[in-house]
């Protein structure tokens, strides 16, 4: 009996913080930026390239020699979402407005046995609006630098580092930042005329640093990923059909001085874009999605689900 009763306290105990914490956006499921766009590192840029955050990686392709390629875009979504922040407990539907402005540039690829390897910087801006909840508006900054070498039988490899930042809109204040050391690989397969496969395997660590609502430890969202995917890219008269299929296991590494201790997270993802190119520098697309979280925690029920639907405009160059 006298169990039950700390139990009980220690989740009547817990419940304010978890309450407060899930009254924000979730830092270790927000978009950030740690690869070019596809549509950089696409040689022919023809429109028909699968976007980067439908494949996860970029095409495999050879880019023109020379020595700097720089690129800018700009890319805003409207969208609708049923749990925005990602919460078991709470749920607030909400539409959303992303903005995300980037410049970066690619260096001359480097010629080796069977490869070629191509450097690439890089850094963005995003602002990120809840226009139906008050007090969460933030906006992220990230840059970064990455190794892609497209290897002779298909696949192409990368190595890299990115820093992401976080800040409220209103006070200004750094919630979230983090360095990124990540490699990945991605191949992508002919399946029929007009249909490809993309298959990308990635993973990293995230040395992250948090303003925490469970404990003193600033680098309780410290967790180590791998992400497996699997999209189809087909191409309809003027349209590009991209449904993808991923899955993301986190684990979380700051012991017993972490309200985390023991965490571990299985994201499971589901989403289709459709994409009409309407020139080589401009797309305009209609997206949906699904994400559902399993997490194994003693401290709290970070499960969630969530989907969301909307359009994006895209606008890039490279000169």
């Amino acid at each position: 009996m006298k169990t039950k009763y700390y139990k009980l306290l220690a989740v009547l105990a817990a419940s304010p913080l978890l309450m407060h914490a899930q009254n924000r956006p979730d830092a270790t499921l927000t978009e950030r930026s740690s690869t070019p766009p596809s549509s950089v590192t696409d040689a022919n840029n023809d429109g028909s390239s699968v976007d980067a955050s439908d494949a996860g990686a970029q095409r495999p392709i050879f880019l023109k020699t020379e020595n700097i390629t720089a690129f800018v875009g700009l890319d805003s979504k409207y969208f609708y979402r049923n749990n925005p922040l990602s919460s078991s407990v709470i749920q607030n539907e909400t539409a959303m407005w992303m903005n995300t402005a980037y410049a970066g540039a690619s260096f001359e690829p480097i010629e080796v046995e069977d490869a070629v390897i191509t450097p690439y910087v890089g850094t963005s801006y995003t602002s990120t609006d809840y226009l139906d909840l008050d007090g969460l508006n933030f906006f992220s900054t990230s840059a970064y630098c990455m190794l892609l070498a497209q290897h002779s039988n298909g696949w192409a490899y990368r190595l890299g580092i990115s820093y992401a930042m976080d800040k409220t809109d209103i006070t200004d204040v750094e919630t979230y930042k983090e360095f990124y050391p990540n490699i990945g690989a991605m191949k992508m397969f002919n399946l029929a005329e007009n249909l490809l496969g993309i298959l990308d395997l990635s993973g990293g660590f995230h040395s992250s640093e948090s303003d925490s609502s469970f404990s003193a430890n600033k680098k309780e969202l410290n967790n180590v990923d791998v992400t497996a995917s699997y999209g189809l890219q087909f191409i309809y008269e003027n349209l590009i059909i991209s449904p993808r299929y991923s899955a993301t296991f986190k684990s979380y590494t700051e012991g017993s001085t972490s309200s985390n201790d023991g965490r571990e997270d299985l994201i499971h993802s589901l989403s289709v874009k459709i994409n009409y190119p309407i020139d080589e520098n401009l797309n305009i697309s209609l997206f949906g999605g699904y994400s559902k979280r399993d997490a194994k925690s003693s401290f709290a029920d970070f499960d969630f689900q969530s989907a969301d639907v909307g359009v994006a405009l895209g606008l890039n160059t490279t000169f």
